[in-house]
């Protein structure tokens, strides 16, 4: 392979601002934890907790800072190469429906040709290139259309074997992938919910040992104190920042941003911003805080355990969804490093696609070159086996 010059300026910034070490605030996170020395297994937990909160929301934030980075990056780099691909592939279609109308070609090589313009326009068609679509269905012995329409039919009754029962509405096929797809997401959501009740009908049914009545209404009476701290809290915020209370214009605004920013975090149940919220409002110090702690650790630990939760499930989807739109493989590791050698190979690919077009486009200008050029790509197409629906 050539050597290939970098493509990533060294100047670019791979890490984002710091202005505030933490999302959720680094006070409320201090004044929160047990200072180290002899603590117990309970607060030792809940130290863990804290920092895995801090980790877990720095991780999120690196995240959407990388991927929204790599979105510029991906547009100037990637998104010209792709636009030049697509006018090459269109300008072949088009020259080979222009060729198929002149003399000297057998029966087979316009046979051959004909597929191939096919294979090429329904790559734009299902792009939304409507004339590609057309120079598809004038060489096709089926239009695009009816082509999806067998492909959701074959895929239709593939799903409804593995389900063991149909989709649709009776005998009715779909008519696109989409309503496929929809379908088969609603009916798996089903099963799931209809499987979640079941077990839990099954653990009703079976009788419980003093043990687990005893661990049920420990963390019933957890949960109860942890809702009535975020609510406490949450009420002290909205006594002292009620906006409508406040007679200066600029410090009515001010409260009106904390205030949303409490009406948030309550409604997420995210307790270190309610007290971040709180030591930024002056309504509480460090000290009544670390107290609230001690005096509530089981509380805390209860809530602290749900946000962990709720923040690795927004990190994963952060994550998958950038790993979809950038095309990286399924279930890859995502980090900054891989995002952007998986831009350099796409870069190359892409590089080498439209070099290799450029060539093509000259060498068919010979009808010797084009009728050898046309058996070299019926060949390579029997091998790709090539459908326009198959990542549907």
């Amino acid at each position: 392979m050539p050597y290939q010059a970098s493509i990533f300026p060294e100047d670019e910034p791979a890490q984002p601002p710091n202005a505030d070490p933490s999302p959720t605030g680094a006070l409320a996170l201090s004044a929160l934890k047990f200072s180290a020395g002899q603590l117990s297994p309970a607060q030792k937990r809940f130290n863990q907790l804290l920092t895995q909160t801090e980790t877990l929301a720095r991780k999120i934030e690196s995240t959407r800072h990388v991927t929204d980075n790599h979105r510029a990056l991906f547009a100037s780099r990637i998104h010209p190469l792709e636009q030049e691909r697509a006018a090459l592939v269109r300008k072949m279609a088009l020259w080979l429906a222009e060729r198929l109308t002149q003399k000297g070609l057998t029966a087979k090589h316009k046979r051959m040709a004909s597929e191939i313009v096919c294979s090429l326009s329904a790559s734009l068609a299902l792009q939304g290139d409507e004339e590609m679509q057309a120079l598809h269905d004038a060489h096709s012995q089926r239009s695009l259309a009816d082509e999806e329409k067998a492909a959701t039919a074959d895929l239709q009754h593939a799903m409804e074997d593995v389900f063991g029962e149909s989709l649709g509405d009776g005998d009715a096929p779909f008519e696109s992938m989409d309503d496929l797809m929809r379908a088969a997401m609603q009916k798996m959501q089903s099963d799931n919910e209809a499987q979640q009740e079941a077990k839990v009908q099954r653990k009703g049914q079976k009788k419980k040992s003093a043990a687990q009545l005893k661990k049920e209404d420990l963390a019933a009476a957890q949960a109860q104190d942890a809702d009535g701290a975020l609510r406490t809290l949450y009420r002290q915020l909205a006594s002292a920042l009620h906006p409508d209370r406040e007679t200066d214009p600029l410090e009515q605004l001010r409260k009106t941003a904390l205030m949303k920013e409490a009406n948030a975090a309550y409604e997420r149940r995210d307790l270190l911003a309610l007290l971040q919220l709180q030591l930024r409002a002056d309504l509480a110090d460090s000290e009544k805080v670390a107290t609230m702690a001690k005096e509530k650790l089981a509380a805390l630990t209860a809530l602290l355990k749900e946000r962990v939760a709720v923040l690795n499930r927004e990190l994963y989807a952060v994550e998958r969804q950038a790993i979809q739109e950038f095309e990286l493989p399924p279930y890859s590791p995502f980090s900054e490093a891989s995002l952007k050698r998986h831009l350099v190979i796409q870069q190359q690919d892409l590089q080498a696609d439209i070099a290799m077009m450029r060539q093509d486009l000259v060498r068919v200008q010979d009808d010797t070159h084009f009728k050898r050029w046309l058996k070299q790509q019926h060949e390579s197409a029997q091998d790709d086996d090539f459908d326009p629906f198959e990542f549907f």
